[in-house]
């Protein structure tokens, strides 16, 4: 089976959002990112709107009226347990994006897909064996996006690639655009 593009999806901690909001089009020049994800915080409006000429998606995570009120194309729910996807897509319109985090579960996956999330991610940081099996799964099975959550450390490349995932989620933990490099090493496609 031939090597499945990956692109990247960043979620950025409250402590470097202002850092990525005024080097956004800096850091996005040699890799950019499907999507960011950012916490809800009074400066989500600034980093929405660094990213709007770049037409590069921000999801808020699990704020639907953080979502709405910084103009984020959407949000990134971490739990699809409990998570309230039609109310999501009737606050923030037909076009937003919604994303839920399933764990390694299956069943959290069919349910947040018959939901009408726009992609899902299985949790590979806490459990890297379960979530390649699910995400291998769902692709064979399923045509909504996955993404599989990494964290912060780079797994093994081989690994996560047999799990053919759209997307890896990598978590910045100390400096802006770390995932960025993390991707270009990693070998994951641009969207660019």
């Amino acid at each position: 089976m031939s090597e499945k593009p990956c692109g990247l999806i960043v979620a950025i901690p409250p402590a470097l959002e202002t850092e990525w909001a005024a080097r956004l089009s800096e850091l996005v020049a040699s890799f950019r990112p499907a999507a960011l994800i950012i916490h809800p915080s009074r400066e989500n409006a600034a980093l929405v709107k660094a990213a709007a000429p770049l037409e590069l998606a921000v999801l808020v995570a699990g704020e639907v009226r953080e979502a709405a009120r910084a103009g984020a194309s959407g949000v990134w729910f971490p739990s699809s347990e409990a998570a309230d996807f039609a109310g999501a897509r009737k606050a923030l319109g037909a076009e937003a994006i919604l994303g839920a985090g399933c764990g390694v579960s299956r069943h959290a996956a069919m349910e947040a897909a018959e939901a009408g999330v726009d992609f899902l991610a299985f949790d590979a940081a806490t459990d890297l064996d379960a979530a390649v099996d699910v995400s291998a799964w769902w692709d064979e099975v399923a045509e909504i996006p996955v993404a599989l959550v990494v964290g912060a450390k780079k797994p093994d490349r081989a690994r996560v690639l047999d799990a053919r995932p759209d997307f890896l989620l990598v978590e910045e933990t100390e400096t802006a655009g770390e995932s960025l490099i993390f991707a270009t090493e990693f070998g994951l496609q641009s969207q660019t």
